[in-house]
């Protein structure tokens, strides 16, 4: 079968970021288990019962997984379970090389969210002082232990316009691969909306730049941004290629009963206006997060006309 579990691991943290979706996750679990953690024998369980079922590739997300002390615990069942481990983290505690080296050997990749190319951008963002410091020297420990290391950036109104900027930054400290979401309003981002959320004018002309500037050198992807706003460099959305390869992905949170097939779930939170039946790109877009399109409308999605018989392929950029 294949295919990624991608497991909560609890949802503590030592940032508080904008626009993190987890505190609603975070309430609901604490009023159906009476908890925000699961235990260790509770996630060697999931482990387990994810590889019965066939998934090969595990991400441990949380909250921040690397606060758990017993995390090597959890690397160690993972691997001897055959998974291919990888790790969602805001990289701040790999500024501490003791750390770093325990966990070098089990061969993750590490994910890690960098939402500033500056201190004072990052910190205000996540809303924890030095964590730009230590997630820059965090990233900088893992690639200097020969580690995989790619970048998630989450956009918000306060690093909107700083994509090319903060690519940049990932680039010189030679990250391979870099991931631009749009934000979903949920939990934090979705109390302080108009705070938070921008709009698409407002952050696409400078993500249109980061991939002309980038991506030639670079895995630079983008999350939630429909095919139609980013003319030339439809092969960079993110959200279609995993439906597109039929790879299932499964969410297992723990404010869910059981395990979410992703694929569905993300198609559900998603939506577009009528008029997009009329864009090339309809049959394989699944459109903006539903609560955008309820906020912002739809006027910024204007279909791509189709193209003509003999066109082959895509434009270049």
């Amino acid at each position: 079968m294949g295919g990624k579990t991608d497991l909560k691991v609890g949802y503590a943290c030592n940032n508080r970021c904008v626009h993190c979706v987890i505190s609603d996750q975070r309430d609901a679990a604490a009023a159906r288990h009476g908890h925000t953690e699961r235990t260790t024998r509770q996630i060697l369980a999931e482990l387990l019962d994810a590889r019965r079922k066939g998934f090969s590739s595990l991400v441990l997300t949380g909250g921040e997984p690397t606060l758990r002390r017993d995390l090597t615990v959890i690397l160690a069942a993972a691997r001897e379970l055959g998974f291919s481990l990888h790790v969602q983290t805001n990289g701040r505690r790999f500024a501490d090389p003791a750390f770093t080296a325990r966990l070098v050997p089990f061969g993750l990749t590490y994910i890690v969210a960098l939402h500033g190319e500056t201190a004072a951008l990052h910190d205000a963002i996540t809303r924890a002082p030095h964590s730009f410091d230590q997630t820059v020297a965090g990233i900088r420990a893992l690639r200097q232990a020969g580690q995989r290391v790619f970048v998630k950036v989450v956009l918000s109104r306060a690093n909107a316009g700083h994509a090319t900027a903060i690519v940049g930054l990932a680039a010189l400290l030679g990250v391979p691969l870099v991931n631009v979401a749009f934000p979903h309003a949920l939990g934090e981002a979705r109390r302080a909306f108009d705070e938070v959320v921008p709009r698409y004018a407002d952050v696409v002309p400078d993500l249109l730049t980061a991939l002309r500037t980038h991506a030639g050198t670079l895995d630079l992807g983008v999350e939630a941004v429909p095919f139609c706003l980013l003319p030339g460099f439809e092969a960079h959305v993110t959200d279609q290629p995993f439906r597109d390869a039929c790879v299932a992905i499964e969410h297992r949170q723990l404010d869910q009963p059981d395990a979410r097939d992703w694929q569905e779930a993300r198609a559900e939170m998603k939506a577009k206006p009528d008029t997009c039946r009329a864009c090339r790109h309809d049959a394989r877009c699944q459109g903006v997060w539903r609560e955008y399109l309820e906020h912002y409308g739809g006027a910024e999605l204007v279909p791509v006309p189709a193209s003509p018989p003999d066109a082959a392929k895509e434009p270049l950029p």
